[in-house]
């Protein structure tokens, strides 16, 4: 059994290693041409310095993937205690707000206040809804907009936080390959490059973990809906069912 884990791991870091290496040649090629002096127009170097500039955050969110996908493989590393989801919401509100700015998106918000505790690791549980409302950013429309909202279900003792995108949507037979490691749809292929693929398997795992469900639904050129569930926490730290 250890033997088939390392197994996995070892496939998992060399398609990693694969898919790194292409922005990360175009960004030397990029430099190269600019320091052996191929192009001495000055608007024409600024817009090289652009593309590689793009590339290289490109290369940041890959590796900021490969990090979560290391941290997710050691579950010592996912220590519990009582979180504030809407502290958590504020701050992925906060971290994505200049790329929201950036693509000219509108992100609201209604209600996020006060207290809903729940049981769990605030450094996942914020990875996981910055990956959520990245990807809703991502693939949105021009002048597109995003809705975080949430439902406390007292009855059976959740939360149920929705993203709710104008985005270019997923086809219906890409749905069930969208929580699946280094898996994109096609649609989602031709609008976005760099992505590895770990996103959402990385969110689905993390709530997972969190004894939480994850569910979307999605139309095309409409949008898409991503909702978590999540247990309340009770004192004691034990879950409420």
């Amino acid at each position: 059994m250890q033997e088939d884990h390392l197994s996995e791991n070892a496939k998992a870091l060399a398609i990693m290693a694969h898919d790194l290496k292409a922005p990360l040649s175009a960004v030397v090629s990029i430099l190269d041409v600019i320091n052996k002096g191929y192009i001495t127009d000055m608007s024409k170097i600024l817009e090289l310095v652009e593309r590689a500039t793009q590339k290289t955050e490109t290369l940041i969110s890959m590796v900021d993937d490969i990090l979560d996908y290391t941290l997710l493989s050691d579950k010592s590393m996912m220590k519990r205690e009582k979180v504030n989801l809407i502290e958590v919401l504020h701050d992925t509100i906060s971290t994505m707000n200049s790329y929201v700015n950036d693509r000219k998106l509108t992100l609201t918000h209604p209600g996020l206040e006060g207290e809903i505790i729940v049981f769990g690791n605030y450094t996942f549980l914020l990875r996981a809804f910055n990956n959520i409302v990245m990807n809703a950013i991502k693939y949105n429309k021009k002048n597109g907009s995003i809705a975080i909202d949430y439902f406390e279900n007292k009855t059976e003792k959740t939360i149920t936080v929705s993203v709710i995108d104008t985005g270019i949507g997923i086809p219906e037979d890409d749905k069930g390959k969208v929580f699946k490691i280094f898996e994109r749809g096609r649609h989602a292929r031709k609008n976005i490059n760099g992505s590895l693929g770990l996103g959402l398997s990385l969110v689905r795992q993390i709530i997972e973990d969190h004894d939480g469900d994850i569910e979307l639904s999605s139309t095309i050129d409409v949008g898409t809906t991503i909702k978590i569930t999540l247990p309340l926490y009770k004192e004691g730290g034990i879950y409420e069912s």
